[in-house]
């Protein structure tokens, strides 16, 4: 399978033509997430898919799976948690601060709003997912 380790992205123009990316990225790619692991073996196999609905909205739909080895706060042993990534991400002009978020935006949890006005590297938005997923003390 292919690494997507290194790909960039146009997060608009991907979802405009509707492209798709299958592939895998190993663990040790990710900076932030290694802080959090036990254990840096594996990759998390990935696929991102991009569409425009019917208003035009643009979107990236992200989905992943694999095992990460985090340490188990009681034991202090080797925890491997399963990780499954199905996000729906609704791509947004701007950064964080520019972006208007409106109550239904904020209420509804069958998206998040990414901003994606710069190009966008697949292994961070992948390691967002990830980060998001991760129990905040976990035990076996």
């Amino acid at each position: 399978m292919t690494s997507l380790a290194a790909v960039i992205i146009d997060a608009f123009e991907f979802a405009r033509t509707g492209r798709v990316l299958d592939g895998t990225i190993s663990l040790v790619e990710f900076p932030r997430l290694l802080d959090m692991l036990h254990g840096f073996e594996g990759e998390l196999h990935v696929r991102i898919e991009g569409q425009t609905d019917e208003e035009r909205k643009s979107w990236l739909l992200v989905a992943g799976s694999g095992v990460v080895v985090l340490k188990c706060q009681r034991c202090l042993e080797r925890l491997g948690f399963p990780v499954v990534i199905h996000s729906r991400l609704q791509l947004r002009v701007g950064d964080v601060t520019e972006i208007a978020w409106s109550d239904e935006a904020l209420d509804d949890d069958a998206y998040d709003i990414i901003p994606a006005s710069q190009p966008l590297a697949v292994k961070d938005l992948v390691e967002d997912e990830v980060i998001l997923l991760l129990p905040v003390s976990p035990m076996h």
